[in-house]
Formats: C-alpha cells, sequence, structure tokens
C-alpha cells in the first residue's frame, strides 16, 4: 500500500530537502512507511524503501523506467557514457567494457594494485594529522589511471588535480540536479566554471599514455576515432573514483574505533588468510555509508510494481540505501557498526535489503574491481599503521556521493613488526 502525502506543503517540502536531504527521506519514511507518494515543488515522488518494491523497480520491471534527475544525459561530459545511456546503447556499452571487470580479469590486476597501495602507503608519516578521504581519493583515481587505462606516465600531481577538477564536478552536478534553474550547458557565462573543469579533465584523459599491461583494460573496446570517447571514460572515472575512495575512507574510519575487529584485521593479514574479517568491515562499512546513497528512476511509462502498484508515467522514483540499510528488522541495532553481522554470511537478508552497488541489470559494472581495490587497502593500512580520528561523528555531506563534510582528519603511527 502507498501512503499518499497531501499536495499542500511541496514547496515546505522541497525547502527540507535542500536543508537537510538525508533527514527528510528518515523523517517521510518513519511518518508514512516504506512507500510514500508526496510532492515536492512542482514534480511527483514516489519514495520506496521496501526490498520488494527496490527489486520491482530494479529488477523485475526495470523496462518501465530510466535513470532519474541526478545525471543530466544533456551533459557533455558523460552523457553519452555507460551512467546515462538508455536502451540498447547502454547494452552496447556494457558489453563492451565487460572484459575488463570480470574476476579473472580482476585477479591479474592485483599485483599492480599492490604496488599502488605500497607506493601510496610509503608516503605517509607518522604523527601528522592529514584527510584521509582526500588521500584515499586521490589512491583511487591512481588505481584507475594505473590499471583501467593502462598508465604509467601521468604523475602524482597530474592525478591529484585531476581528481580535484572530477570532485568540483561531481558537486556542480548534485547542485545543478536540485536546481529548478538549469541553464542549457552551451550557454558559456553561466557555466564558465564547468566547462574550464571539463577541459581539464578532457586534457588529462587525452593525455593518458596507455602501456602492455597482464591483464585487459578499457582501450580495445574503445577505438580512436570511436566519438564517445572520452564520454566513456569520463564515465568510469567520474563513476568509479568517488564512490571507491569515499568507501574506503569511511570503512578505515569505523574501523579505527573498533578496537576488537581492528585487531581480528591484523591478525588475518600476519596468518595470510583469506580476509573474511576485512570483508566484513568493508561490508559492514557500505552498509552504515553507501557510497551511493540516493538512486533516483523516472517512469517512462505507467509502471505497475508491487500488488498493482501504479507508478505514474513521469513521476521520479527515489530508493536509499541509506535508509533501507538502517531497516532494525534487517539490521538489529542498525546504527552500530557491528562486521560480525557479515561473518555468517548475507543469505538470510531478504533480496534487495542490502544494495550499495545497486541491483538488477544496471548494477554497478565496478562493484568487485571496488571490493578488491578497497579489501586491499584497509588489510594494508592496518598492518602498517595505527590510526587516530579526530571527530567519532562527523558531518556528513549527502551529494551525489556520500562524503563528509569537512575531511576525515586522521593521525597514523607506524607499526613495530
Amino acid at each position: 500500500m502507498v501512503v499518499e502525502v497531501e499536495k499542500s506543503g511541496s514547496l515546505a517540502r522541497l525547502r527540507a530537502f535542500h536543508r537537510d536531504p538525508l533527514g527528510f527521506f528518515v523523517a517521510l519514511q518513519q511518518r508514512y512507511g516504506p512507500r510514500v507518494r508526496f510532492r515536492m515543488g512542482p514534480w511527483d515522488f514516489f519514495l520506496l524503501t521496501d526490498p520488494s518494491s527496490v527489486g520491482a523497480v530494479l529488477s523485475h520491471h526495470q523496462s518501465f523506467f530510466h535513470k532519474g534527475p541526478g545525471l543530466d544525459p544533456n551533459n557533455p561530459l558523460i552523457g553519452r557514457g555507460l551512467l546515462t545511456s538508455e536502451g540498447d546503447a547502454w547494452v552496447s556499452k556494457r558489453r563492451r567494457l565487460a572484459p575488463v571487470f570480470t574476476r579473472r580479469n580482476i585477479e591479474r590486476m592485483q599485483p599492480t594494485l599492490a604496488s599502488i597501495v605500497n607506493q601510496e602507503l610509503d608516503r605517509w608519516e607518522s604523527g601528522q594529522w592529514f584527510d584521509l578521504e582526500a588521500r584515499l581519493l586521490r589512491l583511487s583515481l591512481t588505481f584507475a589511471v594505473r590499471t583501467l587505462f593502462a598508465d604509467d606516465s601521468t604523475g602524482h600531481k597530474a592525478i591529484e588535480e585531476a581528481g580535484q577538477a572530477v570532485q568540483w564536478l561531481m558537486a556542480h552536478f548534485y547542485r545543478r540536479s536540485r536546481s529548478i534553474w538549469r541553464f542549457p550547458y552551451h550557454i558559456p557565462g553561466s557555466n564558465r566554471r564547468y566547462h574550464a573543469r571539463e577541459r581539464k579533465l578532457h586534457s588529462f584523459i587525452r593525455n593518458l599514455e596507455p602501456h602492455p599491461r597482464p591483464f585487459e583494460s578499457v582501450w580495445p573496446g574503445l577505438t580512436e576515432n570511436d566519438p564517445e570517447r572520452l564520454e566513456e571514460i569520463a564515465t568510469l572515472v567520474v563513476a568509479g573514483f568517488e564512490t571507491t575512495g569515499h568507501a574506503m575512507a569511511w570503512a578505515i574510519h569505523q574501523l579505527a574505533q573498533d578496537e576488537a575487529a581492528e585487531e581480528r584485521v591484523l591478525e588475518e593479514g600476519h596468518q595470510g588468510a583469506h580476509r573474511l574479517w576485512t570483508e566484513a568491515v568493508l561490508k559492514e562499512s557500505l552498509r552504515l555509508y553507501p557510497p551511493v546513497w540516493l538512486l533516483s528512476r523516472r517512469a517512462i511509462q505507467d509502471a505497475p510494481v508491487v500488488d498493482d502498484m501504479p507508478l505514474p508515467e513521469g513521476s521520479f522514483i527515489l530508493l536509499s540505501p541509506w535508509i533501507m540499510h538502517r531497516n532494525p528488522d534487517t539490521f538489529p541495532d542498525p546504527d552500530r557498526f557491528d562486521p560480525r553481522r557479515w561473518l555468517a554470511g548475507s543469505d538470510t537478508l531478504p533480496p534487495y535489503a542490502y544494495i550499495p552497488f545497486g541491483a538488477g541489470p544496471r548494477r554497478c559494472i565496478g562493484e568487485h574491481l571496488a571490493q578488491t581495490e578497497a579489501t586491499l587497502v584497509i588489510g594494508e593500512i592496518v598492518q602498517r599503521f595505527r590510526v587516530r580520528i579526530q571527530d567519532p561523528h562527523p558531518a556528513i555531506f549527502p551529494g551525489l556521493t556520500l562524503a563528509s563534510q569537512n575531511g576525515l582528519m586522521v593521525m597514523v603511527e607506524k607499526r613495530l613488526h
């Protein structure tokens, strides 16, 4: 059953959403339940947070929906890339990139990934406060440059500058998605700063120089004369860079507050055992801090979902992993960081109750690579350092990805082995 909220107050809801998106959606779900229809400004929305409805939208009836307003398909940077494409164009792009993201190919990447992590951690110094989030975002982009794009020549400084441009662009996309006033991208004056960052990122991409690798990179699927080549590469940078970087940072920040879990991860590394605890730490952090905290879809025709619940053509569907992952019926004591809940596996969870990488055909193509990178980074940081945090409850910024408001300040101390 869908609970319909009265149409009056739609502008007040829009203002509340702008002030505190996470609090707004949590309050809406707590007051009206897991299926809510409401007006916000001039738009008609459904907030669906029960697993059966989410599964219907993302998987069982996914052909009734296109991506929602979070990323504009008219965006000249990524508008023709995998994130925003639909239909046959999306299928073609997904198939073209699929060989890069197979488990076998990612296994071949692991020595390269390990080398990158070691080089990064060799630069960390004890006794100094630094922003963990910024460091791991840069590391995430370095992973992409050295593996997906098979580049060895791009320097540390160029990667950092490109990462800053991407972060600005992601914040811009988010502000634009929430704004009633969206000036077309071809109007130069109103989009001057956007185009400056776009040019910087395009220059960065054009300067990538692929080198021979013992694994597949993206280049065989992106020919030199492909008119969509820049958009495809920019999409891979935008989609994978921030999500993985934030996921790693939140996991380390949480683990630093759980001495028992940290000791188990450390013990696992000493024994050279399969990293069950490390994987559990990552899963639990992704539960509490899903990088993509809100998924949106737009109904392209009247769509039945669950119990013949009608979703009218043109309506926007919002699905929130942030809310779903804090459902006490699914995750007892949901606000507590507890990696042990994953050690027995997740087979008892209802389907679609845990969706940090989305679900259905459009589930994140880079899921296994992101998990591999994050598990490696968590394990290596714990082996090398004790991590102290400055703020156990940092303010959260829910943009297109779930970031901290002011960074995650930490200090590390080298372990004596």
